[in-house]
């Protein structure tokens, strides 16, 4: 086991006797995905609602808690893929919810930047080099991320 998931293990205290029990451990696992999503939620809408309506500090939090939100989105992906599930070959991508997600999470990142480089977007190519750099951006993503499904259909199917 690596050291990445080990201590992904101690955070999420998941060697406790209370997950011996299949009934609790599934109840309990149901509970924080619940408790997880509700404070992810409330931290993307407080961060976006933070960064347009805040002063200059209140955009520092906000893009604080963002990249806060991002790491650890990314780090349960993460413990994810070392346990052997895959989140982009297993789920849905195109969800409303995550569409959501994502606008807002786009919306309060905008707003700390916006509110925190006033003079960089101040002309309209600097809006228009942005707007062209997260469209290529989220274009490379989505490819990565279609290789990744279809590699996983493929080894899935026995053909790797």
């Amino acid at each position: 086991m690596s050291a990445f998931t080990k201590t992904m293990r101690f955070v999420g205290d998941l060697d406790d006797e209370f997950y011996d029990d299949e009934r609790q451990r599934d109840v309990w696992n149901e509970a924080s995905a619940i408790g997880f999503q509700l404070f992810y939620w409330s931290a993307l809408i407080g961060a976006a609602i933070l960064a347009w309506t805040g002063s200059t500090a209140g955009a520092w939090f906000a893009l604080g808690i963002l990249v806060l939100a991002t790491l650890i989105s990314c780090a349960t992906l993460a413990y994810s893929a070392a346990r052997g599930v895959n989140l982009y070959t297993a789920a849905k991508l195109g969800r409303v919810r995550g569409v959501v997600a994502g606008a807002i999470m786009a919306a309060g990142y905008i707003g700390a930047l916006v509110r925190l480089q006033p003079d960089v977007y101040s002309q309209v190519s600097s809006w228009a080099g942005a707007a062209v750099g997260a469209v290529a951006g989220g274009g490379v993503a989505v490819l990565i991320i279609w290789q990744m499904r279809k590699r996983n259909a493929r080894f899935e199917a026995g053909e790797i």
